[in-house]
């Protein structure tokens, strides 16, 4: 009367009715449009905030006067030297291990 693989595929037709979108791993195409519209503006944001962070490393120095002699603040690690003084201060060992390293 019926073969095999009628009985098979109608079968399976009715277990795929009977699913919904959930249960077979399909979201929505509302819900799939406003995911794809936070992704975009995430990868948006990240960009920005990629060239935010580029742009501080650019400028890591900051030059600050202190009585006779001028500082150099290294804002990414801390370290501080001095990058100018008098001639009679380089002469002074506390401020010549206190002088910038060229790298």
């Amino acid at each position: 009367m019926w073969s095999q693989m009628t009985v098979v595929a109608l079968t399976a037709c009715l277990v795929m009715v009977a699913c919904d979108a959930d249960t077979l791993g399909y979201v929505e195409k509302a819900k799939y449009e406003a995911l794809q519209k936070q992704l975009e503006k995430a990868q948006a944001d990240l960009k920005t905030a990629q060239s935010e962070v580029s742009a501080c490393h650019a400028h890591k120095y900051e030059i600050y006067r202190e009585g006779s002699r001028t500082w150099r603040l290294d804002t990414v690690t801390g370290a501080t030297c001095v990058l100018l003084a008098s001639e009679g201060d380089w002469k002074k060992s506390d401020i010549a291990g206190w002088a910038c390293k060229v790298d």
